[in-house]
């Protein structure tokens, strides 16, 4: 049988990461996109360094879902371990 080490620090560490996870990166995303795609705008800016961000933001947004996609399935997890912790008698 493996033995679990579970301490207080662990708990407050997973709970710390959830809520950012939960209360902070969503927000974050979600001002990046928005600025983004108002600097994306041909009415906001035009130019040939402007074509050039357009091109590499369609790459950092799809980026951005992909981590909004991540943080879910990094919230299960943690999820999890809290759990986990809860159970080994932890905080």
């Amino acid at each position: 049988m493996a033995t679990v080490k579970v301490t207080d620090q662990a708990h407050a560490d997973a709970q710390r990461l959830l809520g950012i996870i939960n209360n902070q990166m969503p927000g974050l995303i979600t001002q990046l996109q928005g600025t983004g795609r108002a600097l994306k705008d041909p009415n906001n800016w035009e130019g040939p360094l402007a074509v050039q961000f357009r091109g590499v933001w369609d790459k950092a947004e799809g980026d951005l879902n992909r981590m909004r996609e991540a943080l879910a399935d990094l919230q299960g997890s943690v999820q999890k371990i809290l759990s986990n912790i809860s159970r080994a008698g932890g905080a």
